[in-house]
């Protein structure tokens, strides 16, 4: 099977520098190491990052879908008029307590709740997979503040002192 890999920009010469030095091919280093990863990774792991990246994907595809929707769909009147108003003439498209779901048509309403739906789904599921894949990390704590503690509370503070 033939594929194309893409080295980075600090990795190919490191790569080349080995095969030169070693007398062996790339090839054969590639299929040797991803091997060796295979063979001593847990497969679990892999299966929970792939997918996390699938799940990333997703979401930033419907990021994208929804923003242009409304971007050319319901916020396009508003946006028609600001770029096209006359200059000193009031710009009244929305009103400061109208709130973004009003402004939506029946249709991008029932998209965006969806849209919101399955975002609000794929955070769970990436919320679960991070669980998994921190299970050994200890959580974060804050430590005490000790600078907000007064250490010496009979001294003066300021620039004055007083004659005692």
């Amino acid at each position: 099977m033939l594929r194309s890999v893409w080295f980075g920009r600090d990795v190919a010469p490191l790569l080349l520098g080995f095969c030169k030095e070693h007398g062996v091919s790339v090839n054969e280093v590639v299929n040797l190491a991803v091997s060796g990863f295979l063979g001593c990774c847990d497969v679990e792991v892999l299966k929970l990052k792939a997918r996390l990246v699938v799940l990333l994907r997703e979401e930033k595809e419907l990021r994208r879908t929804c923003t242009a929707m409304l971007r050319s769909g319901s916020y396009l009147p508003g946006y028609v008029e600001r770029v096209l108003k006359e200059p000193g003439r009031p710009l009244n498209f929305l009103s400061t307590t109208q709130t973004p779901l009003k402004a939506l048509n029946p249709k991008e309403e029932k998209v965006f709740r969806r849209v919101a739906s399955r975002r609000e789904q794929i955070a769970s599921e990436i919320a679960d997979i991070q669980l998994l894949l921190l299970k050994d990390v200890r959580p974060f704590s804050l430590k005490p503040d000790s600078w907000s503690r007064r250490r010496d509370k009979n001294k003066f503070g300021g620039g004055e002192k007083t004659d005692g």
